[in-house]
């Protein structure tokens, strides 16, 4: 098999949390599901996420001072689903408990954890965009159970 093709599968058995990334473009909200994020760094508290050039939010998100990542809990099944489904951009943010503050991208109220990020850097690999935030707000759910994607599907840790 080639190269390519042994990376996809590979990366089909490496199990990551959820996460919905949200932005504010003006007054409207936008948000796209993501698996490719990361912690960066504790000191400063820094994450970067991982978005393909392609994706409808690609130049919105670079060009946004902060963002938003919500890591969903097992719950929340139903906004991982409307999220990743380009059909269903308009019922987004119909879905799930959204909070809207004038001087933040939204976040759901009970997510397992909200981080709210000011973006700092950008680098472009191939056919992608790193973004790197820092952390300038946290909102934690006391349960702990995230929604996980392995393997094509939505999963459940332990």
């Amino acid at each position: 098999m080639a190269l390519d093709q042994d990376f996809k599968l590979a990366m089909r058995r490496l199990a990551a949390t959820v996460n919905i990334i949200t932005i504010r473009d003006g007054d409207r909200p936008m948000g796209m599901a993501a698996t490719a994020v990361s912690s960066l760094a504790a000191d400063p508290p820094s994450l970067l996420v991982c978005v393909n050039q392609t994706a409808s939010m690609h130049n919105l998100l670079i060009e946004a001072e902060a963002f938003c990542i919500n890591i969903l809990h097992q719950d929340q099944h139903d906004v991982a689903t409307v999220f990743s489904d380009t059909k269903m951009r308009d019922a987004r943010f119909a879905t799930g408990q959204w909070e809207h503050r004038e001087d933040a991208p939204p976040y759901l109220l009970d997510a397992q954890a909200v981080l709210l990020c000011e973006r700092r850097q950008l680098i472009t690999f191939a056919t992608h965009t790193i973004c790197i935030g820092a952390v300038r707000e946290i909102r934690l759910r006391d349960d702990i159970d995230p929604l996980l994607y392995v393997d094509g599907r939505f999963a459940r840790a332990g």
